[in-house]
């Protein structure tokens, strides 16, 4: 029933892009740093030369903890220390940020690198240059009525927008669990923050989602059983990779380089600073319950979750594309070598920018 979409809330593009302020913005910014925000931590405090002059628009498709690293650029300031002036927002799944990406209304985005697999094989114009997520942290939650996993068959299964992050995940492992993804109710719930597919799934206008924590637990909280987790089914996982357009390497390297090198910091920063990464997250998250800080907090830090090294890993981005292309022949065509790039964070490697290995 993969046509049978149930679309509880579906933006339009041309609302989305509207959204935004002046410049012709993608969306609306999300609000800036909180008053009285911290000075710059000593993890990262260090004086840095600049690597590029500018400013550029960047944007995430989706508002979990694993977005972390941007929003602690944001706040401290680590895009300017190398000279670069970001404005960062988020527009909801990934066929939408990408269309942004490549009309130009944003230079660099984040989002799902199964998703985007398809749009590079249509665009081989949109390059990945950095992954800091290394593995999910994805549950499938589902109502009281879904003991098993044959009993999604014919359930309305829970995403941002048919294409995005949830749904191809959900079609990689469903078929391995013997469900056909064609069995199931794709349903577009919208918005991009996994706590409208929380309130869709307690309010019964949806009987299963993939969640990330604290999702997860709010969604137990609220009647929810987990029914199986991502990453114990093996399945390749190409992370949430950073993408820009091939031109901007070529004509603007070092943008890039100033881009990569403040999110690496955001990254060191998430890890050294604990006290200040909980606050980033309560505050981007709205969470209130020190339980639910906690639990977000520390499955973040879980081996292979947030990455200090942060290159694209062909070989699993190699594997997931395989596996799509048994649905979608079209994506045989697409080269990974092609639409991955490494001499950014080389780069910045070889400037000693990354930890070493």
């Amino acid at each position: 029933m993969r046509g049978g979409l149930v679309g509880l809330l579906i933006l339009p593009l041309w609302l989305v892009v509207a959204c935004g302020g002046g410049g012709g913005s993608a969306a609306r910014p999300q609000a800036g740093p909180a008053a009285g925000a911290e000075t710059m931590p000593a993890a990262v405090a260090a004086a840095t030369p600049p690597l590029a002059r500018g400013r550029v628009r960047a944007a995430h498709s989706t508002i979990s903890g694993s977005v972390a690293p941007l929003w602690l650029a944001r706040e401290f300031g680590l895009w300017e220390r190398y000279g670069l002036e970001v404005e960062l927002t988020n527009i909801s799944g990934t066929p939408v940020i990408m269309a942004a990406l490549i009309s130009g209304e944003v230079q660099f985005a984040q989002t799902s690198g199964d998703a985007a697999l398809s749009v590079q094989a249509r665009e081989p114009e949109v390059l990945s240059i950095l992954n800091t997520v290394g593995a999910v942290s994805h549950r499938m939650m589902v109502g009281p009525s879904i003991p098993r996993v044959e009993d999604l068959r014919g359930k309305r299964l829970g995403v941002f927008t048919i294409g995005d992050g949830n749904y191809a995940y959900l079609t990689k492992a469903l078929p391995k669990l013997g469900v056909d993804p064609n069995e199931v109710v794709w349903t577009s719930v919208g918005g991009g923050n996994f706590a409208g597919l929380v309130q869709a799934l307690a309010a019964g206008a949806i009987d299963g989602t993939l969640l990330t924590p604290p999702n997860d637990l709010l969604a137990r909280r609220a009647g929810a059983h987990e029914l199986f987790r991502l990453r114990d089914l093996g399945i390749p996982n190409a992370g949430l990779p950073i993408y820009t357009l091939r031109r901007l390497l070529r004509d603007q390297p070092q943008v890039a380089e100033a881009f990569a090198a403040g999110v690496v910091d955001g990254v060191r920063l998430f890890k050294a600073e604990p006290a200040i990464a909980r606050r980033v997250l309560r505050e981007q998250l709205r969470i209130e319950d020190e339980e639910v800080l906690e639990w977000t907090y520390a499955t973040l830090l879980e081996p292979g979750m947030m990455l200090d090294r942060p290159f694209v890993d062909r070989a699993q981005t190699r594997a997931v594309l395989e596996m799509l292309a048994e649905e979608q022949p079209e994506l045989r065509q697409l080269q990974v070598e092609q639409v991955t790039d490494t001499s950014v964070l080389e780069t910045l490697d070889r400037r000693g920018l990354l930890p070493p290995p």
